[in-house]
């Protein structure tokens, strides 16, 4: 029974959309990032997650003393497939901050794909909140204060027309220099077949 189980879900990973083939460690990211302008620094912590920081062009934001610093784009070291869903998206819209594109999608995706037999079988799984969810993702790789900025509750989605989801299309900013660019991506919109 646990088998067929395993074999029914899926995790998400971050997709490399020139190549279509999705980024499993950070030792494929890591080049992918050094030609953005991002320097990877050492893992560190317990569990590690790998931070970059932008080098390209200096820095652009002359920020006063009271504001928090910009953020860092950072995953679980030292794989970086089977995540939830909102860690992808802060690390998507961490370098977005830096490279301002207008469709970041064009650079990165969030696709689902089965779990490894062997890379996946001891660790521990856990389903993610969605309605009729297959996904799962590894416990320990979801930060609390991530979750809480990324996460929408079901009760905005049942309106159907809320703000913070617009048909699964691209946000634009529309002058507020607090909102950042994210591809809003419905769960069953990227379901491998």
């Amino acid at each position: 029974m646990e088998e067929c189980m395993r074999e029914c879900m899926r995790k998400l990973a971050l997709w490399f959309t020139r190549t279509f083939k999705p980024i499993v460690t950070h030792d494929e990211l890591v080049p992918i990032m050094d030609t953005l302008g991002f320097e990877a620094l050492p893992h560190a912590g317990s569990p590690a997650w790998k931070e970059y920081v932008y080098v390209a062009r200096g820095c652009r934001y002359l920020l006063p003393v009271d504001t928090p610093p910009p953020p860092r784009p950072r995953l679980p070291y030292p794989r970086i497939d089977g995540l939830h869903i909102c860690t992808y998206r802060a690390f998507i819209d961490s370098v977005n901050f830096y490279l301002e594109m207008s469709n970041i999608s064009d650079l990165f995706h969030i696709r689902g794909m089965p779990l490894h037999r062997i890379h996946d079988k001891n660790k521990k799984w856990r389903r993610m909140e969605e309605e009729e969810s297959v996904f799962v993702y590894r416990d320990g790789t979801l930060e609390q204060g991530t979750y809480n900025q990324y996460n929408v509750s079901k009760s905005t989605n049942s309106g159907g027309n809320s703000p913070n989801i617009i048909n699964s299309k691209v946000m634009r900013n529309k002058g507020d220099t607090h909102v950042s660019h994210t591809a809003i991506v419905r769960l069953n919109d990227i379901i491998v077949s």
